[in-house]
């Protein structure tokens, strides 16, 4: 990509950079199927193929259903629909926009629209398997007719595309922000705390943790945490409030939520408060494991202080519950997400892995918890 022709090609047109990045993503998309295929099988093994034949209805469900709803209502639960594949985007997007490419990048003459073009194409490369669910979904939707679409299915379909072309957008638009994020920034410097400075009112949690988040360098540790609470509390809100009737998708919501923003904020603080926390541990009378035990705790936070709410929420909540599916969602509330950040050590496979199938049982349980 550093010879002079393929500049050329590059600076007078968007099509080989396109063809480039789309054929490095698929490569990469692939070899991450090929080591997932064995755990997708598993999870169809232990939910049952039943199950997943149940659930094809789900994907197109919250669009269709949005049509049906005033435009407030309707608009909310279509943005939240296209935040999966949103997700699913941000997920990937080390295979769809990897670091090493970002150094390259900058070395060729792209304008922002080329560049924007090429993100384009991944995002849809890596979402198509979930519109072609959207696709299957809704045609189930039309086999089976329910009384309550008659007369929205043109506005139902207008909804999932539009739904669609929401999650290309904010997928295309989150690959730029990562572009931006990844420039080289002078750092202003952050000095590792001192003995002295932490004999005052300050204690070390708070000098080390608290203070960078606030105003040094882990903001974004910060932004993670403060997204996962607020999500946390609407889809609690959601059950209790707006869709009494059918609390089972802000449940499944809360689960999701629940799992990537803590492996979210465990990752980002790592990267952030990590070195910070080594080289106050070599000059401070620490204990050993305070920084990893502090990091942990960190990122259970907003998943810990959620749930004495949801517990109320489940004790004093209208529903009939089921008798054993809904202790188990409650109790998975806590442990699924602490489990994750305080399991033993792995390659990154098997760790994604038991991530994937803990978030599948917690969801297969949202969706069971009614009588």
């Amino acid at each position: 990509m550093g010879q002079a022709g393929e500049v050329t090609v590059y600076a007078d047109g968007a099509p080989g950079l396109v063809r480039m990045r789309v054929a490095w993503s698929a490569v990469a998309l692939l070899a991450l199927l090929r080591r997932w295929a064995g755990f997708v099988i598993v999870a169809i093994a232990v939910l049952g193929i039943g199950y997943f034949v149940a659930a094809i209805s789900w994907p197109a469900l919250p669009a269709l259903w949005a049509s049906s709803l005033s435009w407030p209502e309707g608009s909310a639960v279509l943005v939240l629909h296209s935040s999966i594949a949103t997700a699913l985007a941000w997920g990937l997007r080390e295979a769809l926009l990897p670091r090493h490419w970002l150094a390259a990048e900058r070395a060729l003459p792209l304008s922002r629209l080329q560049r924007s073009q090429a993100d384009l194409a991944v995002v849809a490369l890596a979402q198509s398997p979930l519109f072609v669910l959207y696709a299957v979904s809704l045609l189930s939707w039309w086999h089976a007719d329910p009384a309550w679409l008659h007369g929205h299915w043109g506005r139902g379909a207008a909804f999932l595309a539009a739904s669609v072309g929401l999650s290309l957008a904010s997928a295309t638009a989150l690959m730029a922000a990562r572009r931006r994020q990844a420039r080289p920034v002078r750092d202003k410097g952050s000095a590792p705390a001192s003995a002295a400075g932490l004999r005052g009112r300050l204690s070390p949690f708070a000098a080390l943790i608290l203070l960078p988040l606030w105003r040094g360098p882990a903001r974004p540790v910060l932004a993670v945490l403060t997204l996962s609470f607020s999500g946390l509390l609407l889809c609690l809100a959601g059950a209790a409030f707006v869709w009494p009737d059918e609390p089972r998708w802000c449940l499944a919501a809360y689960a999701f939520i629940a799992m990537t923003g803590c492996t979210r904020a465990h990752a980002l603080s790592q990267r952030m408060l990590g070195p910070l926390l080594l080289a106050a541990g070599a000059n401070l009378p620490l204990p050993r494991l305070f920084a990893t035990q502090a990091l942990r705790l960190l990122a259970l936070a907003p998943a810990a202080v959620a749930w004495p709410l949801l517990l109320g929420m489940m004790l004093i909540g209208p529903w009939h519950l089921a008798s054993l599916a809904a202790p188990l969602f409650v109790l998975a509330a806590l442990l699924a997400p602490a489990l994750q950040l305080w399991a033993p050590a792995a390659q990154a496979e098997p760790r994604a892995a038991a991530w994937l199938l803990s978030l599948v049982l917690w969801i297969a349980l949202a969706t069971e918890i009614l009588q």
